[in-house]
């Protein structure tokens, strides 16, 4: 029986969990990005435990146990060998690891209410199948005063890839993402106020096929579409990608980030 696309993101984040950390240059920025942001406002939380969802190999999980030290941590991520890899990653940093708890689990099912002073994710939220329904179920399991910090790849990243697959005529087979203003209207029409920001991140990467190669290293490469490119159309994509004057490829990531206050 063939897989589901939750199934499918879940078996390659877990094969490609203990090499993530090689070739996520992007994602450990956007993490840093992510801490940064939380540690403006880290001191107003209220009185409750803490949620990451698609807690990866522990990026930000080491700042959240070293930030929030006395609250109880609960870390979950659809792939269970991220998780395998994030308590390895922890153990040098909990002196408590009893009030660390870490579940396989699919965010999109989070079902509690009033629960949770704080809820991070870090690049999760595109991965998601109902956005929508997820991000109301996300608001209503947190305190009141609590809040909602994610990012998420949003639908400007891969201008590069775009704009080479319009000059050779080819489909481009990027993900559907996340657009900022229509996420931001969601959580208006959920009786949310939120805050956004936006940041363009380049990568350089010796060529276009090594780009490829890091979505399949970090286990980012699962397409949610039926749309694929014939090996002949890829080659034509690959040897036609724009070059800089090194020789190189740029690949311009659009992290968005937003933070709710329940």
């Amino acid at each position: 029986m063939a897989m589901d696309i939750k199934e499918k993101i879940a078996a390659n984040f877990s094969t490609s969990s203990f090499r993530y950390d090689q070739y996520a240059v992007m994602q450990q920025q956007a993490a840093l990005s992510l801490v940064r942001r939380l540690t403006d406002f880290h001191h107003e939380l209220p009185v409750g435990p803490v949620l990451e969802v698609g807690c990866g190999t522990g990026a930000v999980s080491r700042e959240l146990v070293t930030m929030f030290p006395e609250r109880r941590l609960t870390l979950i991520d659809l792939a269970p060998g991220m998780i395998a890899e994030n308590r390895h990653a922890l153990a040098a940093y909990l002196e408590t690891p009893h009030h660390v708890d870490w579940q396989v689990r699919d965010a999109e099912t989070i079902d509690v209410r009033n629960h949770y002073a704080l809820i991070a994710s870090c690049l999760t939220l595109q991965w998601f199948q109902d956005l929508s329904g997820s991000l109301a179920k996300l608001c209503e399991a947190l305190v009141p005063d609590g809040f909602l910090l994610c990012s998420y790849l949003g639908d400007r990243s891969f201008p590069e890839w775009r704009s080479a697959c319009v000059a050779l005529d080819l489909p481009c087979t990027v993900n559907r993402l996340p657009n900022s203003q229509a996420l931001m209207e969601t959580l208006h029409a959920l009786g949310y106020e939120a805050t956004a920001w936006s940041e363009m991140i380049e990568q350089h990467y010796p060529t276009a096929h090594d780009f490829f190669r890091s979505l399949k290293k970090t286990g980012a490469s699962t397409h949610s579409a039926d749309d694929r490119l014939t090996l002949t159309q890829m080659v034509r994509l690959l040897s036609s990608w724009p070059k800089d004057n090194n020789g190189a490829v740029t690949v311009t990531y659009q992290i968005n980030s937003i933070l709710v206050r329940a």
